[in-house]
């Protein structure tokens, strides 16, 4: 249901002469009664003279109403309504009453239309004035395609001759609208019962979840209270440990002055051993020079 259709239902309603006041909220909620008036009002609307019961005091008579005026329609105008969207008596009923209340509303501006045209067509010379060649042409082959139509429309009236007695004895069918009625009925318990099943299983897990944040959260509390506690007490071994710290770090000073005089020792060292191997090597060219010049 749209608000354009209710809208346009009561605006329908109301151009017809509906008797009662028919507000935008009304179908809102089921109302039953009201879509029941609709239907009964439009029906006799369209034939006056048909008879059928009122009567929608128990859930039988509401049925058989419905069946009576979807029998009718069909029928007369050949419109088939939707008896299950009519008993819910909800938004969905409004549009199988627009439907009824635009035919009828066709209809009568139709009628109106009608009664102007005979009223300026009342003097023949002047509609014959207003009458030229094309316009006959025009109508000609209207009349042609009418009389086709007609002929086909003829030739089938057998197969829809069965159809609408088909339809007409499935209207008298009662068990099938009770059928999809209880239908419709058993679904939604289901779906009603499978809903609160998972309400229940989603409040268990909540319970559940939220014991489990508490227990954590109180665990997490005391943590936090042991850590700020051993915070701020000061170890008994802290003040040995800073005297060990202290002497490591002399010892470590020690240690480097130390390591860097051996290296520099080594060092000069490692340079007297060249100079005196120099000096050898270069004496013992020497003494190989003058023996050479002594022989």
């Amino acid at each position: 249901m749209s608000f354009k259709e209710v809208r346009s239902f009561t605006e329908t309603m109301k151009s017809l002469g509906y008797p009662r006041l028919i507000s935008l909220d009304n179908f809102r909620t089921p109302n039953f009664e009201l879509v029941a008036d609709c239907l009964h009002w439009l029906i006799h609307r369209f034939y006056p003279e048909c008879s059928m019961s009122d009567d929608i005091s128990t859930e039988a008579e509401r049925v058989k109403f419905l069946q009576a005026a979807a029998q009718i329609m069909l029928a007369k105008a050949r419109m088939k309504l939707n008896l299950k969207r009519l008993y819910a008596a909800d938004g969905a009923a409004v549009r199988e009453l627009l439907k009824l209340a635009e035919l009828l509303h066709r209809a009568t501006q139709t009628a109106v239309s009608n009664d102007e045209d005979a009223s300026d067509t009342a003097d023949p010379a002047a509609a014959l004035k207003l009458l030229d060649a094309a316009a006959a042409s025009a109508a000609a082959a209207e009349v042609a395609r009418c009389g086709v139509a007609l002929h086909d429309g003829l030739i089938a009236e057998g197969q829809l001759r069965e159809a609408r007695l088909r339809a007409l004895a499935a209207a008298h069918d009662t068990s099938m609208v009770e059928a999809g009625i209880q239908e419709t009925i058993s679904g939604l318990s289901e779906a009603l019962c499978s809903v609160a099943g998972k309400l229940q299983e989603l409040a268990s897990t909540e319970r559940q979840l939220s014991a489990r944040l508490d227990k954590r959260r109180s665990e997490l509390e005391r943590a936090e209270k042991r850590l700020a506690t051993l915070a701020g007490v000061r170890p008994a071994y802290m003040d040995e440990y800073e005297a060990l710290t202290g002497q490591l770090q002399v010892l470590w000073l020690h240690y480097l002055e130390r390591f860097r005089n051996l290296q520099f020792l080594e060092a000069q060292l490692e340079g007297y051993r060249k100079a005196e191997q120099a000096d050898a090597d270069a004496a013992e060219r020497r003494r190989r020079k003058m023996q050479r010049r002594l022989a």
